[in-house]
């Protein structure tokens, strides 16, 4: 490869390089390109994104990918049919666009996954949606962490590529860096109401136990006489009251009703429930 028109060795090291970051770079008469695109793969996380890294020049273009990538796909099968891009610069901006554009249902299946969770958990906490909207947030991590470079290198692409694109072609680019831009703004506010419905979670768990601590203080301080005056009367020494009738223990259960009772009424009264 470092013979195709003196290709620099740094390029080639690039373009095989084990992890990589979205950026544009001009090496003499070539431009570095690398760019991620949204993993659509069967049984894949679309946010685990694929890595895409372009050698560009006027003439040719060298690729490479670790794993299938729909929209280089798409561009394959539109030169396998004779059918645009006609040239290197056109690849560029068609593969620019493609790539931006397959973000766009990720997105907004995020947004309509988020508004669903949002509804449901105004209406009840259940199982499963604090981990569902755990997983959603790492998602968005993910997706804005290579987002946010390439909009730069995009950016950049449009900025560099003035000499050998057309107007169109310089256009197209700049419009997918414009869609980028959106996309990164809605991840934002995404990841935004995210950490607002955590706090929200927060919230409603912390309601849910205090009232249970609220409901257990009433019931202790209902029955915490009664239980004062079940262990008095429960020693067993000589001189207690009633231990010589039969009717002592009824009179002692009737007393503790009343007693409660009146607990009870006094609290519903006083508005504690």
């Amino acid at each position: 490869m470092s013979t195709l028109e003196g290709v620099p060795e740094t390029v080639i090291e690039a373009l095989f390089a084990e992890e990589t970051r979205p950026r544009t770079i001009r090496m003499g008469k070539g431009l570095l390109l690398t760019l991620r695109g949204v993993n659509l793969n069967p049984e894949s996380n679309p946010s685990d994104m694929v890595s895409l890294r372009l050698w560009v020049t006027a003439n040719f273009i060298i690729s490479t990918r670790r794993r299938k990538l729909l929209s280089v796909r798409d561009v394959v099968q539109d030169l396998e049919n004779n059918e645009e891009p006609t040239s290197a610069a056109d690849i560029v901006a068609t593969l620019t666009e493609t790539l931006t554009g397959r973000m766009a249902s990720v997105i907004t299946n995020l947004e309509d996954e988020l508004s669903d969770l949002e509804e449901s958990i105004s209406e009840q906490i259940e199982a499963g949606q604090r981990d569902l909207l755990m997983k959603r947030r790492l998602e968005i991590i993910r997706l804005r962490r290579f987002l946010v470079p390439q909009k730069e290198a995009i950016h950049k692409l449009s900025q560099e590529s003035q000499t050998w694109m057309t107007a169109d072609q310089i256009a197209q680019v700049q419009e997918a860096a414009n869609d980028i831009t959106r996309y990164v703004e809605g991840l934002e506010s995404l990841r935004e109401r995210c950490l607002l419905m955590q706090e929200e979670f927060a919230n409603l768990q912390a309601e849910k136990m205090n009232a249970r601590m609220y409901v257990l203080s009433i019931l202790s301080g209902i029955f915490m006489p009664l239980g004062f005056l079940t262990g008095l009367f429960g020693i067993n020494i000589a001189g207690m009251p009633g231990t010589d009738s039969d009717l002592a223990f009824w009179v002692f259960c009737a007393v503790l009703v009343v007693l409660g009772g009146g607990q009870f009424l006094l609290m519903r009264k006083s508005r504690w429930f």
